[in-house]
């Protein structure tokens, strides 16, 4: 028996086994299993057994297997956690971006394990089988140096034939920089994504934005519509673009070039509809369709009825879900998706979010959760928005319960800080309606019996999360009473949103128990109600695509403040200019189809619009993306303060 060549050949194939089978098992369970892509992943999983056992061969002769077999379960665990994360919160993730997913998840150890479903279990099943046999069969296998040298050759050669398809599928840059996580997980695979991954975790992508310098135009030359009368929004860009011209950072110069190319939205029918009016501002903790019930939750039944009812609206979830959502809300630009964007650029300037822009209308600002700021740092945050009052869990004495605090003591605690304020916009972050609904919690049966009445053959999930959602909407008649008490009803209005759907529950139970919208359609499980109520406006079934991006600049054009539209990604609803969704691994949504970036696939509502209409939405989206990081990364509106409002005196020419 050659003992010397042992090593190399029965290592390197097992480590093969072990690899392949976990990339095997999760293209299975995610993505087409055969496609370009595979060949890809088999050629990098190949290069990898022989250069990991070649490279483990150099190592004492104790050791060596033991650090293949290390590898081989790390990956193997790792696929485990992205099968689940996909599953708990919504979105893959990673680890230059898991830190501060790290602590979210440790704190639902349990129930994150419990999560786990039993397939993806099958992942250990090759490295559990080999590790039992390597056990069982103990050998002193010893490494041929010639053959581990021609091993790493042959990991060199399989690894350049990989690095091809990469180069002639046009992929590169999800490669040189995964930062949309599922598509690079498709593309590349989980070992390959994990290797790239951890040698970018203290590199940027760099950036250069493309301008088209046919939309960029001077002040001067702006023109009035001759077919009207009304007043259009000009803005005055003389500052900016002399600031520009004498900046010497490049990258915030191209911003300055970007933002100054952009058309400015014009006013609508809809401008300073709710002027001067007080606004409260709420995104709902999971807040979905199931949540809405004309018996179970009458109140929020009742104002999505009689008010705006935004019955298209899109949340897209990003690696913070929560943190992310509320992100988006507030400042209209697209997270990063490899980090959390509000822990991540926490001490950045957002003086262009809504806070800042009601607070220069003379409007006192204030934001209320009931939770602590354990996994997002909002106190930071808020405070470099322009938000003058933030109170939490921390600052306010909420009874303790078994699961989450209750909304309806958000409201009841908290109103005090501001119903006495001439104007006010405030902002609730909501938390009773948080997972588990698999378990027992104080909340969650608070209302069974109400609920076993109407729906006794609801599972059990389900019912514990409307009970959940009763809890709010108590809250929000507690809300509404106070505001008609106080005589300022009329002169208030209300938005409330999702930061998500429901997480950790099956996507098949949402699906069967909501009724409003076809959940299994597309990419409906991330569309959620959206509701602007507001006595002022009356009723209103608004059917168009929107998402939470474009929230603000509604808003913003509802109470005509003094801002500037292009610094948001986001579009007023009102305006005509289409709307696009943006989802973390860049495919979008538009009212002409969906995009699927992991796949590479345009899915037309009606009309196949084209290639040419795909490729530049696809451009655009890019940009987008391109354009929040350089505004994140530069801190870029501490530097341009005076472009957040700007100087409209020519608005009235």
């Amino acid at each position: 028996m050659n003992e010397h060549k042992d090593y190399f050949k029965r290592t390197a194939l097992e480590l093969f086994v072990m690899l392949m089978w976990a990339e095997g098992v999760f293209r299975l369970l995610s993505f087409s299993l055969w496609s370009v892509a595979t060949v890809r992943i088999v050629l990098f999983t190949a290069a990898a057994a022989l250069f990991i056992t070649a490279v483990c061969g150099f190592l004492p002769e104790k050791i060596r297997r033991t650090a293949v077999y290390v590898i081989a379960w790390i990956i193997a665990c790792f696929t485990v956690v992205e099968l689940t994360m996909i599953h708990y919160l919504g979105n893959y993730t990673s680890i230059r971006g898991g830190t501060g997913m790290i602590g979210r998840v440790l704190s639902f150890a349990p129930s994150f394990i419990k999560a786990i479903k039993p397939v993806s279990w099958t992942v250990l099943l090759a490295p559990l089988v080999l590790t039992v046999y390597s056990l069982i069969k103990r050998q002193a296998l010893k490494a041929d140096r010639k053959t581990l040298l021609w091993g790493l050759a042959g990991a060199v050669f399989l690894d350049l034939c990989g690095l091809y398809t990469v180069w002639g599928e046009g992929v590169t840059q999800p490669y040189r920089y995964p930062r949309f996580i599922g598509q690079a997980l498709n593309e590349f695979g989980v070992g390959r994504f994990l290797l790239r991954d951890l040698m970018t975790l203290t590199k940027d992508e760099e950036y250069e934005l493309v301008i088209d310098a046919g939309e960029d135009t001077d002040p001067a030359e702006e023109t009035i519509p001759e077919d009207t009368e009304e007043p259009h929004r000009i803005i005055d860009d003389t500052e900016w673009r002399a600031a520009s011209e004498a900046e010497e950072n490049e990258n915030i110069k191209q911003l300055d070039q970007w933002f100054l190319s952009r058309t400015v939205a014009d006013y609508n029918e809809m401008t300073g509809a709710l002027r001067g009016k007080n606004l409260i501002y709420i995104m709902i903790e999971a807040f979905d369709y199931m949540a809405l019930d004309p018996e179970l939750t009458p109140t929020m039944w009742m104002m999505k009825e009689e008010g705006f009812d935004f019955t298209h609206h899109y949340t897209p979830k990003y690696s913070c879900t929560t943190g992310e959502s509320e992100f988006i809300s507030l400042y209209s630009l697209i997270p990063e998706s490899d980090v959390c964007t509000p822990n991540q650029y926490r001490n950045n300037d957002f003086s262009e979010g809504i806070f800042n822009l009601f607070r220069n209308q003379g409007y006192a600002t204030a934001a209320f959760h009931n939770w602590k700021d354990e996994f997002y740092e909002r106190r930071t945050l808020y405070g470099n928005s322009g938000c003058e009052v933030y109170l939490n869990y921390n600052d306010v004495q909420y009874t303790r319960l078994f699961g989450w605090p209750s909304d309806y003591e958000l409201f009841e605690k908290t109103m005090p800080e501001y119903m006495d304020e001439d104007r006010f916009m405030v902002l609730y972050v909501t938390s009773s309606m948080h997972f588990p609904y698999d378990a027992d919690s104080a909340l969650g049966n608070k209302y069974l019996d109400e609920i076993n009445a109407l729906h006794p053959d609801y599972p059990i999930n389900v019912k514990r999360y409307i009970s959940k959602a009763m809890e709010l909407d108590r809250g929000f008649r507690l809300l509404l009473d106070t505001l008609e008490e106080k005589g300022i009803l009329e002169d208030t209005a209300i938005v409330f949103f999702a930061d998500h759907h429901p997480l950790n529950t099956p996507l098949s139970t949402i699906a069967d128990y909501t009724t409003a919208v076809d959940k299994r359609e597309g990419m409906n499980m991330d569309r959620t109600p959206f509701v602007l109520y507001a006595p002022a406006l009356g009723a209103k079934k608004l059917d168009g695509v929107n998402s939470t991006f474009d929230i603000l600049p509604t808003v913003l054009n509802l109470y005509d403040l003094d801002y500037d539209p292009r610094l948001y990604l986001g579009n007023d609803y009102f305006d005509e200019k289409e709307k696009v969704v943006y989802f973390t691994d860049g495919s979008w949504l538009s009212e002409t189809g969906e995009y699927y970036a992991s796949y590479g696939q345009f899915v037309p509502y009606g009309e196949d619009p084209g290639e040419e209409y795909v490729s530049r939405m696809n451009n655009e989206v890019q940009t987008m993306f391109r354009v929040s990081s350089m505004v994140f990364r530069n801190d870029y509106f501490r530097s341009r303060d005076f472009v957040v409002v700007p100087d409209d005196s020519l608005e009235d020419n």
